[in-house]
């Protein structure tokens, strides 16, 4: 008899997947308690997480809700993932090799980049990146990432990957 090994599917969030999660699919919201129910519990497996500058990113965005911020300071044990060596290098690899990724006003201003970081967070675990930056410009996750290898979906995607629908009770 053949065991069957159950393969743990492991995610990366980016600033943008947050953002738009909070701006169009609200937790206090009945409809969508289930994806944040779903998100939470990847959580808690530790099958879903990012990377500390998205973190600062979302403390730094001027959105009116303070939501995002809160909820990722309660999961941040769990959610947030510090930069060590080998992402570092990782990232200033990307850097090097793709500049155009880099945010031209965060260069200006000295602030973290988030992108290159996540991509190579994406590659040191193994993991797809949920984004909802354009998949079509050489300036954007999905496709710097996938010069790497590195899978990247939206959020439309990772409903479905995770089987999340809108059932009328």
């Amino acid at each position: 008899m053949q065991q069957q090994l159950s393969i743990i599917k492991l995610y990366c969030i980016d600033t943008s997947a947050l953002i738009d999660l909070e701006r169009h699919y609200p937790k206090i919201q009945t409809a969508f308690k289930a994806i944040w129910e779903e998100i939470e519990q990847l959580i808690k497996e530790g099958s879903i997480f990012t990377i500390e500058t998205v973190q600062e990113e979302i403390e730094k965005y001027q959105g009116k809700e303070v939501f995002l911020k809160k909820w990722i300071f309660k999961h941040r044990r769990q959610f947030i993932i510090q930069i060590d060596s080998q992402i570092w290098k990782i990232g200033q690899k990307i850097t090097a090799e793709h500049p155009e990724i880099l945010d031209k006003k965060k260069i200006e201003t000295g602030e973290n980049q988030a992108d290159p970081f996540l991509i190579a967070l994406a590659i040191s675990k193994v993991t797809t990146i949920i984004t909802n930056e354009n998949k079509d410009k050489p300036n954007k996750i999905p496709l710097v990432a996938a010069h790497y290898g590195v899978k990247s979906i939206d959020l439309f995607e990772f409903f479905g990957e995770r089987d999340l629908k809108f059932v009328k009770e």
